[in-house]
């Protein structure tokens, strides 16, 4: 796995660009990672694909992970800190649950990006749940209804649990404890797009003054490149 070098990351963000949501954290780790193609990873696990992602967010931009959210109870700013090693999990011994039930035998398997991509037509939330389960379960949505069977949304959530990355933070304001779910896929993304678009403008700053190439200006370190911005600026 390779690190997101200045060019790799304006390289990842096109990539990201040209596919939707759910794709475009497989578009970071296509370009880390270049005999690997995006269809491949679109078979992993979701707490595999998070682990890889923390993996090359940690090699990229640094292991501590500066969070915001806002406190559920008044509204507040709530900035956290975590580090990637503590989120990463070790791959999954279990990969399928297989169980009976009235003299069959019941299959599910873990949830990958492929399964979020199909659900983000569903209109509600119970809609997406029962797809879900239909799809990690080989079955079709009729028989997966999840109302109908709160035992098969157990063992899903039982099974997927390590994709999950949760943090619980108090409030300094109200003293209220919140719950914040934290997704490296969608924030990682997020930080890549913020930082194509700065070496962009980075670009076209040096470019427009110097007359420099895209290649040679991204070939610089950015220690480098600040130091002329710094002398642009002054």
């Amino acid at each position: 796995m390779h690190a997101l070098s200045s060019e790799r990351i304006l390289i990842a963000w096109e990539r990201g660009l040209s596919v939707s949501e759910p794709w475009r954290p497989l578009a970071l780790l296509e370009t880390a990672v270049p005999q690997t193609q995006l269809s491949d990873l679109a078979s992993l696990p979701l707490a595999e694909r998070n682990s890889k992602l923390l993996e090359l967010r940690s090699i990229s931009f640094g292991r501590i992970i500066e969070a915001f959210a806002k406190c559920p109870h008044c509204d507040a700013p709530l900035e956290f800190e975590l580090k990637t090693d503590a989120l990463r999990h070790e791959k999954q011994t279990a990969v399928e649950d297989h169980w009976m039930e009235a003299d069959t035998e019941m299959y599910m398997r873990l949830a990958n990006t492929a399964d979020l991509a199909a659900v983000r037509s569903a209109s509600t939330d119970d809609e997406a749940r029962t797809l879900l389960l239909a799809r990690t379960m080989g079955r079709s949505a009729a028989e997966c209804d999840a109302d109908d069977h709160p035992e098969w949304v157990e063992r899903f959530e039982r099974l997927n649990a390590p994709a999950e990355q949760r943090c619980v933070l108090t409030c300094d304001s109200c003293a209220g404890r919140a719950e914040i779910d934290f997704d490296i896929a969608g924030f990682f993304w997020r930080e890549v797009a913020t930082a194509a678009h700065r070496l962009l403008a980075e670009i076209h700053r040096l470019a427009s003054a110097y007359g420099w190439s895209e290649g040679s200006i991204l070939a610089m370190s950015p220690a480098r490149r600040c130091a002329y911005l710094e002398m642009l600026n002054a």
